[in-house]
């Protein structure tokens, strides 16, 4: 099992319900992110405490559905399976004080055509669902997992680690954000995406 230490995708979506969680699970599931492990049929949760933490819990199919509503509850992980021996780490999670969830996906221990795969299914399934993003994002090489990203896309907290390979947030955001104001944006409404810079000084945190 494979922990959230090294690269991830983080998509933050507006409004979430049984409905919407059964599409996406299975929208994803459909491009090749399964969530039965193909070597044994098998779908695991993962604790999250307080009694255990990291310990896998095989479940029914109809329980991980109905877990990923996040009705009643804050929280659930679970993994998704590109084969038999790599998996997904997965978390869904309310974001504090908002309709908001946030889907993190864990990259680590993948290959970069493993890790391409994962990112490409997840960016299809925000694609689809564009009008519910809050904003996302991509950090294959992980190097930005310390920034507060819930703070950055959701309150306003200034962007100032380590660029991640694109990140993106609402338009309507922007205006709590003038650390952003020097650099080029992609339009793609209602989110305004941005992209690692070439320069290799790009690496190096934000004054």
């Amino acid at each position: 099992m494979n922990s959230m230490s090294d690269g991830f995708v983080h998509w933050y979506h507006r409004g979430w319900d049984a409905n919407r969680a059964d599409s996406v699970l299975r929208a994803l599931d459909g491009q090749g992110l399964m969530l039965g492990n193909p070597s044994t049929g098998l779908i695991s949760t993962v604790t999250n405490g307080p009694v255990s933490w990291g310990e896998q819990v095989f479940v029914a199919r109809a329980e991980l559905m109905g877990a990923a509503g996040l009705s009643g509850i804050d929280e659930v992980n679970f993994q998704f399976w590109l084969d038999g021996d790599t998996d997904v780490f997965t978390r869904m999670r309310r974001c504090s004080g908002s309709d908001v969830i946030a889907l993190e996906f864990g990259l680590d221990g993948m290959s970069q055509v493993q890790q391409s795969h994962v990112v490409r299914a997840v960016s299809s399934e925000i694609e689809a669902r564009r009008e519910a993003c809050m904003g996302f994002v991509v950090d294959q090489r992980g190097v930005s997992e310390d920034e507060d990203w819930e703070g950055v896309i959701l309150g306003g907290l200034p962007r100032r680690g380590l660029w991640p390979d694109r990140f993106a947030l609402r338009s309507e955001e922007m205006v709590r954000h003038p650390e952003l104001s020097g650099l080029i944006g992609r339009q793609e409404p209602p989110l305004v995406v941005f992209h690692r810079p070439s320069d290799p000084d790009s690496d190096r945190a934000w004054a």
